[in-house]
């Protein structure tokens, strides 16, 4: 019996040496590991399926005890479904609103323009040249060797202004505009400046002397031709071009009128005189 055993080991050793053998033990790990991973796809599937069976029973299980505790025992659980009315109807639709329309403050733009603002006049400086001959009279009759000349040449100031508690404020949160009416405008002064007096071509008599009044009023009788010419040369526009440029620049500080206004002038027409 152990020869038997012994020629039965040696030929199945001498067997496993062969390549037939060999091959086979290499197919029956192959297979081997082929079913293994065949059995863990198909479990980790099955597993892993929420619409598997007992994923399904588990599921209803715990949703019956959720149910059950949650209702009496002795009352049927009842979902109450919300009835939809016309009020819920209008609330759950989309609302869309608009953003507040941007308005001035009337008195903020008033307290702009009739405290904070302190508008200067503008001052007009020119150069004059002007001619005097008298002579001593007596009845409508003048006395011979008694004639006195001069031309006298000056600088004089005129100073305009207007009243700006008179100004108009009109604001439009509609178009987005600022209109400023302004008073008429006169002359504040109009002063000569003795210092610049340069004489010329003096004719001077001793029985008829030039005084410092002869100077004065030779002068001032000028000041309303010079009026009259400063206004031609835009006395009151460089006026009301100044204030207008003063508004602008302070108005346009102010977030809202800054961002969203414009500001409109108007000037008068008729120009008053002092």
């Amino acid at each position: 019996m152990k020869e038997k055993f012994k020629e039965i080991s040696e030929s199945m050793d001498r067997y496993i040496e062969t390549k037939k053998f060999r091959w086979f033990r290499r197919l029956v790990l192959v297979l081997g590991f082929t079913v293994t991973g065949c059995v863990c796809f198909l479990a980790g599937f099955f597993m892993n399926r929420h619409d598997n069976m007992i994923y399904k029973s588990n599921l209803t299980a715990l949703n019956r005890t959720a149910e059950e505790t949650a209702a009496p025992a002795d009352e049927p659980a009842v979902t109450e479904v919300p009835s939809e009315t016309e009020e819920s109807v209008q609330t759950s639709a989309p609302v869309t609103t608009e953003p507040p329309k941007v308005t001035l403050s009337r008195d903020l733009l008033d307290s702009y323009i009739y405290d904070d603002l302190d508008f200067a006049p503008f001052e007009y400086r020119y150069s004059n040249t002007a001619s005097f001959k008298n002579r001593a009279m007596i009845d409508d009759f003048s006395l011979p060797l008694t004639k006195k000349s001069f031309t006298i040449s000056y600088e004089g100031v005129i100073t305009a202004g207007f009243d700006p508690d008179k100004i108009k404020v009109e604001n439009d949160d509609e178009l987005y505009t600022v209109k400023i009416t302004f008073p008429a405008a006169h002359i504040i002064s109009h002063k000569i400046d003795r210092d610049s007096f340069e004489l010329e071509d003096v004719q001077d008599n001793l029985f008829n002397p030039i005084s410092c009044e002869d100077y004065i009023s030779t002068c001032e009788a000028q000041n309303f031709t010079m009026e009259q010419k400063a206004a031609a040369s835009g006395l009151y526009s460089s006026l009301y071009e100044q204030a207008e440029q003063e508004i602008t620049d302070y108005l346009m500080r102010d977030s809202i009128i800054g961002a969203k206004y414009s500001i409109e002038f108007i000037r008068p027409d008729i120009v008053s005189s002092l």
